[in-house]
């Protein structure tokens, strides 16, 4: 059962009645000054794979949006995660949509027009840019998913709140259907890195039609490894995806 309902309503930032991150406290949540490669941790624009790493990953990169070290957005998470105040989630799809939106401004897109979903014509930044900081129209967004048992016992999936707030401010068509978690083993956060990736394989599978080459984000509140979202990234590439993207609150 979701606390939203038993517990008053204050913002975890400075205690302010109503809502559970207030506007003041929301405009104080800095982004991630640099992102990196997961694998080798070297610094790069946008969290993709080194070229040798990326062969040992489906994931094309990760963009980390915060700090976990950041002690509101380390709440807001916590909160949203162990003690299932499912209002707070789409404040972290809030943050994630701003995330995303100062990326577009800082990689320096000319013409940039988000409602009409143009291709954007100059971009000042490396090639190895995700595709969809030049075309957001058609580009689909998908939550990574929980298990029947898991949702059964949560009542929610955070992810999925999170795209769903991440589509009320940018032009992502969400997909919260098809991709499926058809194993429930024991939470990833209990494990070391190698045994996350064996326990994770095998465990989501695509219900739905070949994705035709389309970009996917793939939206989830915390990533360590990259594990999750690199064996879910498999599941989509395997049915059509083109590139895939991962994109976090932040690293655990």
């Amino acid at each position: 059962m979701a606390l939203d309902a038993v517990f008053p309503i204050e913002c975890f930032g400075c205690g302010r009645e109503g809502e559970w991150v207030c506007p003041d406290c929301f405009k104080s949540l800095a982004y991630k000054e640099k992102q990196y490669c997961l694998h080798c941790k070297k610094e790069n624009l946008f969290g993709e794979f080194c070229p040798g790493c990326s062969r040992d990953y489906y994931l094309a990169g990760i963009l980390i949006a915060g700090d976990y070290d950041n002690e509101l957005l380390s709440r807001v998470i916590k909160n949203v995660k162990y003690h299932l105040v499912k209002g707070a989630a789409g404040y972290l799809g809030s943050y994630l949509a701003a995330f995303l939106i100062n990326e577009i401004s800082k990689a320096r897109v000319a013409g940039m027009d988000l409602k009409a979903g143009r291709i954007w014509e100059k971009f000042s930044g490396a090639s190895s840019a995700p595709v969809f900081l030049f075309n957001p129209a058609g580009v689909i967004i998908v939550p990574v998913p929980l298990s029947r048992k898991r949702l059964r016992t949560r009542g929610f999936n955070q992810s999925e709140l999170m795209a769903g707030a991440i589509t009320k401010r940018l032009p992502f068509a969400m997909e919260n259907r098809h991709l499926k978690r058809i194993k429930h083993k024991i939470p990833q956060a209990k494990l070391g890195e190698e045994k996350r990736k064996k326990n994770i394989s095998g465990c989501y599978g695509w219900s739905g039609s070949n994705l035709e080459g389309r970009s996917v984000i793939l939206v989830d509140d915390v990533a360590t490894t990259g594990a999750t979202l690199n064996e879910c990234a498999r599941i989509l590439k395997e049915n059509g995806a083109g590139e895939v993207w991962g994109l976090v609150a932040a690293k655990g």
